[in-house]
Formats: structure tokens, C-alpha cells, sequence
């Protein structure tokens, strides 16, 4: 088991680092597109409560106070004490606990149920992502599910051709290259630092085959022409694919 539970290890931590513009960034209300698609991930993704359910990266703990309100028994995981501090605060339900995602510091077949939204993507190393599934696939129980929300693996790398909103959409750079993201966005005020990877679709796949899952269902989540008209910036995700839900089942042997 490796705990990240001390100052001199937290400093590595990259998202120990965002925590404070993170945690102004998710609960300021309506700010990102997380209300917008989040419902009808936990409508048709997320698996009735049953048992133990786990959230891998659960930063300040919005995706688990949803779960808790759907009646699910959380466990959430992050590596920012910091971030987890906030959460604990928000959330009695809840247990909350600093861990490394790579080694999940339970035994095998411990959940019904394990959910990572939009962290396999913030991982620091690229190789990280097919660890935390198998770690996924270690302690959920046979039968159980593993839910997760990832950006999809065109954002980066589908644009449209401007100037015209109907222009054409075009690919820029490759999709199958492993590229590192770093980009700090400024939004009505606030600014955020986003680091991680980009994956092609194929290697989401090959993790969740390698960790022992069959994939149930997958959604590339569409804004509603009434969702662009209230936040105009939805337009372009009508056109593009911005995030990509799969819910998979763990095989029983």
C-alpha cells in the first residue's frame, strides 16, 4: 500500500498544487459543463446503489456527494490532502482518504461498484491510467461494475475550421500520439491549470480487457439545443464529441 499522507510528498502532487483554484472552479455554480452532463452519467451509467461503491480521484468530492444523494455507501480517493480536507468538510456521508490511485490500499473484490470521473486522464504518468483500471479490477467483486467518464479521445485533437461555427471539422496533429497536457485556462475570473494525458480510444479498451472487464454500455453525451442557447460555449460540443462515458462489468470467473 502507497499512502501520499505527509508535506514533503504532497508537494509532488500536482493537483495539491491546483487544490485551492480547483475547489473555486467546481463549486462555483454553473462555472463548468460538469452540471450540464454529469446527470445523465449518473442516470444511465452509474449502476442502482448496492453495497460499497468507490470514486477514484474524487478531488473535492462533487461526484461523491452525488453518489451519497443516490444512496451509494462512498468510499472516495484522492491524492491531494488538501482537496480531501475540502471534501470531508462538505460531506459527513462520505469516507474519504488520501491514497495513490496505482495501489489502492484495499483488498481484492472489496466494492460493488468503482467510478472515475475525469481522472484517468490527470494521471502524472502516461502508463498510470492502465494501472489505476487494473487496481480498479482487483477490488470491485465479480459482477461488479466499473463506471467512468473520460475526455473523449477526439477533444484534443478534432477543431473546427474557423471562422465559421459550420466549418469544417478538421484533425490537428495525431490521434494515436500520446500527447502531455498542460494548459492553464482563464474563465470568468478564475484560472485553472489542467495537466495530464491524452489516449486514443484503443488504449482505454485494452485496460479495461486487461483488468478483466466487458464493456456494458458507452455514451458520447450530446448538449440539448435548449443546453447551447443557455450556455452558448455548448455549441461546439453538438458537433464534437467533449466526453465519453462506458460503464464495464467485471467478469466472473
Amino acid at each position: 500500500m502507497r499512502m501520499v499522507d505527509d508535506a514533503s510528498k504532497q508537494t509532488q502532487v500536482p493537483w495539491e498544487q491546483e487544490a485551492a483554484n480547483w475547489i473555486t472552479w467546481a463549486r462555483t455554480p454553473d462555472h463548468d459543463v460538469f452540471w450540464h452532463y454529469a446527470p445523465s452519467f449518473f442516470e444511465e451509467i452509474v449502476p442502482a446503489a448496492e453495497g460499497l461503491t468507490l470514486e477514484i480521484g474524487c478531488g473535492e468530492g462533487r461526484v461523491a456527494r452525488q453518489l451519497t444523494a443516490r444512496g451509494h455507501n462512498v468510499v472516495a480517493l484522492d491524492s491531494s490532502s488538501t482537496l480531501l480536507h475540502h471534501a470531508r468538510a462538505a460531506d459527513a456521508q462520505a469516507a474519504y482518504l488520501v491514497a495513490d490511485a496505482t495501489a489502492v490500499p484495499f483488498a481484492d473484490a472489496t466494492f460493488q461498484a468503482v467510478v472515475a470521473y475525469n481522472s484517468l486522464q490527470t494521471l502524472t504518468q502516461m502508463a498510470d491510467m492502465a494501472r489505476v483500471v487494473r487496481e480498479a479490477g482487483r477490488v470491485v467483486k465479480p459482477s461488479g461494475h466499473f463506471c467512468l467518464c473520460v475526455a473523449h479521445p477526439l477533444t484534443d485533437v478534432g477543431l473546427v475550421k474557423e471562422p465559421s461555427g459550420d466549418g469544417e471539422l478538421v484533425i490537428s496533429g495525431s490521434y494515436f500520439e500520446h500527447q502531455r497536457v498542460n494548459e492553464t485556462v482563464t474563465k470568468e475570473g478564475l484560472q485553472m491549470t489542467f495537466r495530464g494525458w491524452t489516449y486514443p480510444l484503443e488504449d482505454y479498451m485494452r485496460a479495461l480487457e486487461e483488468a478483466g472487464f466487458l464493456i456494458e454500455c458507452v455514451r458520447e453525451p450530446v448538449p440539448s439545443a435548449e443546453q447551447a442557447r443557455q450556455r452558448p460555449s455548448l455549441e461546439r460540443w453538438r458537433r464534437l464529441p467533449l466526453l465519453l462515458f462506458i460503464r464495464a462489468v467485471k467478469r466472473a470467473r
